[in-house]
């Protein structure tokens, strides 16, 4: 139990400025090392419990970041932003009946918390005629708001329509929510990038050396194609130490680059596979697994990284761990656009705010993904999404497999992020239900100019065969 014992303001914010700079680089462990001498000695600094919780939280450690909030909300009873942190720590532990408890104790403090009304939202969709619903509406209608908060208000309105039949009215919702924060966006690089993947990437022959090196599993594909879903499968296994959804990967491939820059040596996309040498191969194998791990220790764990554009990069990562297993996952294209579209506004996605760079994407990541099948062979699995909903027990066995894993029941049953019976009114998840499939023909219309983009009844057609064959 912690007993009240206050630091001097000088010294805590001279620690927060070496925590902040550790958390920016993913350097969790580090950082949690410099917070928790003060935290034992109880300093009950309100910022100092928030950056321990979230250390916590990122290094996947959850009891223990849930342990620390309830702390907090219990010191701090009103302080809304503790109690919003609490029910999204919460709800992605899949505690739905405690976050949406953490959600309305924002409300009693906040009635127009737009951060809790729409996680609210998010976790059970109000009814069109509710008191939250209604207080939604109204503050859409307020010309004070952010972009942020008028994105949140309109994407949570968006899924009310549609839970209630009013499809035109959410389709223009959820295109007016993405507009609001729409960001800079250049699929020309992915496309550049795969051409040279296509031209000069070969798989590096493992040795005994790699047989030494951590076990790994990349998951990736198109963003909303089931890699947040297949993340949660693996993470419920005893014998996986998830990393989620983490650009180290990416990272690391910026921080070669630069390093050839800085040495005069080509630096494009694919050039570090001829120029790197081993010692140098063995220092940005571990700049990838500290940012990856966080300061962390798998503890012979099999270390899944489930980044949905990570897939372009499946190259790379063969290239750092020869023995690493790969799964792409395979969605209709429909379904994918029309779940990157409904998606959480706020994830960054800004692939989502156009059709014509969701059909760009689409179409490069699967260009990618058959030239890495090819050459990757039986390391990487493609792995069809409809199959997975159909026969989850079956298909999930044959993903463990691949994994080098042994079956586990636990992985049948991933923690769910929203009312699993509620997933059919909702759009933009990915959860483990057949209630996913299809829901893109009642948007069809809605949905054509991506439908042409992708190249129309040819290429869906194609996607079709091709996914077939992995049922």
């Amino acid at each position: 139990m912690l007993v009240e014992n206050s630091h001097s303001p000088d010294a805590l914010a001279e620690a927060f400025v070496t925590v902040d700079g550790l958390m920016a680089t993913g350097k969790f462990a580090r950082s949690l090392s410099v917070m928790l001498p003060l935290v034992q000695s109880g300093e009950l600094d309100l910022g100092l419990l928030e950056r321990t919780a979230d250390c916590l939280f990122e290094m996947r450690d959850y009891d223990g970041a849930v342990r620390v909030m309830r702390h907090l909300t219990a010191e701090y009873p009103t302080d809304t932003k503790a109690w919003g942190k609490l029910g999204l720590m919460l709800q992605t532990t899949g505690d739905l009946v405690g976050a949406t408890a953490a959600f309305e104790e924002v409300l009693r403090f906040d009635p127009n918390s737009i951060p809790a009304l729409t996680a609210l939202n998010g976790i059970e969709t109000f009814g069109i005629e509710s008191l939250y619903a209604q207080r939604l509406m109204s503050l859409s209608e307020r010309a004070d708001l952010s972009s942020a908060h008028r994105a949140l208000v309109h994407h949570a309105l968006a899924q009310i329509a549609h839970a209630a039949g009013e499809l035109d009215v959410a389709f223009t919702l959820f295109q007016s929510s993405r507009q609001e924060v729409v960001g800079p966006f250049a699929p020309a690089i992915f496309t550049e990038m795969v051409a040279e993947q296509e031209q000069l990437f070969e798989p590096r022959l493992s040795s005994e050396d790699a047989s030494l090196l951590p076990k790994l599993v990349f998951v990736g594909g198109v963003p909303m194609a089931g890699t947040g879903l297949v993340e949660r499968i693996l993470g419920k296994h005893k014998g996986v130490f998830s990393v989620g959804d983490t650009a180290a990967l990416s990272r690391t491939h910026g921080a070669i680059r630069l390093h050839l820059a800085k040495t005069n040596r080509p630096c494009n996309y694919w050039d570090w596979l001829d120029l790197l040498t081993a010692e140098e191969v063995d220092i940005f194998r571990q700049y990838y697994l500290e940012r990856a791990l966080g300061g962390q220790v798998a503890g012979g764990k099999t270390i899944v990284d489930a980044h949905p554009l990570g897939c372009l990069e499946f190259g790379l990562a063969q290239f750092l761990f020869p023995e690493a297993k790969f799964i792409f996952l395979s969605r209709h294209p429909m379904d994918t656009a029309l779940a990157n579209i409904a998606s959480n506004v706020l994830n960054g996605n800004a692939m989502a705010s156009r059709s014509d760079w969701i059909a760009q994407v689409t179409r490069t990541v699967y260009s990618s993904a058959t030239n890495y099948a090819a050459k990757l062979g039986d390391a990487m699995r493609l792995q069809s999404y409809e199959a997975l909903m159909h026969k989850p027990e079956e298909q999930i066995a044959l993903l463990l497999d691949h994994a080098g894993l042994d079956f586990d029941a636990d992985c049948l049953s991933p923690t769910p992020l929203c009312e699993p019976e509620a997933i059919a009114n909702k759009l933009g998840h990915e959860e483990l239900s057949p209630e996913t499939l299809g829901q893109w023909t009642a948007y069809e219309e809605h949905l054509k100019p991506v439908w042409d983009a992708l190249g129309g009844e040819r290429w869906v057609s194609a996607w079709e065969t091709f996914d077939q064959t992995l049922r």
